[in-house]
């Protein structure tokens, strides 16, 4: 018979009670919280793909949002750019020259030296910016027949030049010399041929000889154009229309701010 003792039997248990309690302390536990560990891990990692496609589904709604409300807008602003164009290029014009007159009235007003300076400075730059908006506008929204217009017209202005100036053609045919001399066009848009031809025989009847033309396109014109025939120079665009225009309101600023110095009261 197997002769067991019951303290081999108690020493044998305690040695497999301490070989759980070591099992499950060093092996178990460690295993159990990774493995916890693991399923924390993998739930975050899930809620934050759920929560990074509801952001990616809720910023494609607003983009898509965004998008049609842009594509509604720019229609309706090509829908009334089209109707309202020579409104606006009207309505454009007038607001420059109440902004300047504004502008003239504040001038008159100051009584210091720099701040007049200043000021004068300020409507150099808002003159230029306000024609240069101006003729940009203008070259987007007027029609074809804008330019046609202004070109029959250069055309007329020449004819009435040898009507009614016949002393000053003279001179100018004279300073011609011998030569076949070249007019030198500059125009916001290309010329048909039949404009061309108009220009050349009206240049030709000017200058009473054969006049050839050198084309350039110049956009910033805006519309019409510019010939240039020896020492003459007609302009008949809108760009020169509102150079002359900045000229003038230059002018009267100018006089204004001189009434200003005259008159500190004022």
């Amino acid at each position: 018979m197997l002769d067991l003792s019951w303290a081999t039997v108690i020493f044998q248990i305690a040695n497999f009670l301490l070989l759980v309690l070591l099992l499950n302390h060093f092996l178990f536990q460690p295993v159990m919280r990774r493995v916890a560990q693991r399923k924390a891990e993998k739930e975050r990692l899930l809620q934050e793909l759920n929560q990074e496609r509801e952001e990616a589904a809720r910023l494609r709604a607003e983009w898509e949002a965004r998008l049609a409300r842009a594509e509604e807008e720019a229609a309706a602003l090509i829908a009334q750019a089209q109707e309202k164009a020579e409104t606006e290029r009207l309505a454009l014009l007038q607001e420059a020259q109440v902004e300047v007159a504004r502008i003239l009235a504040e001038a008159h007003a100051d009584t210091h030296q720099q701040r007049r300076l200043a000021i004068d400075s300020f409507h150099d730059e808002l003159l230029d910016a306000i024609l240069e908006i101006s003729g940009q506008v203008i070259a987007r929204t007027a029609p074809p027949e804008m330019h046609d217009s202004l070109v029959k017209q250069l055309n007329d202005r020449i004819w009435e030049l040898g009507r009614s100036q016949m002393q000053r053609v003279e001179a100018f045919r004279r300073s011609l010399g011998t030569r076949e001399p070249t007019a030198h066009v500059t125009t916001a848009h290309p010329l048909s041929p039949e404009q061309q031809g108009l220009l050349v025989r009206t240049l030709t009847a000017l200058a009473d000889r054969h006049v050839n033309l050198e084309l350039r396109i110049d956009p910033s014109l805006a519309v019409g154009l510019q010939v240039r025939l020896g020492d003459t120079i007609v302009d008949n665009s809108i760009a020169g229309q509102l150079a002359g225009l900045r000229e003038q309101v230059s002018a009267a600023l100018k006089e204004r701010m001189g009434n200003g110095q005259t008159d500190p009261s004022a």
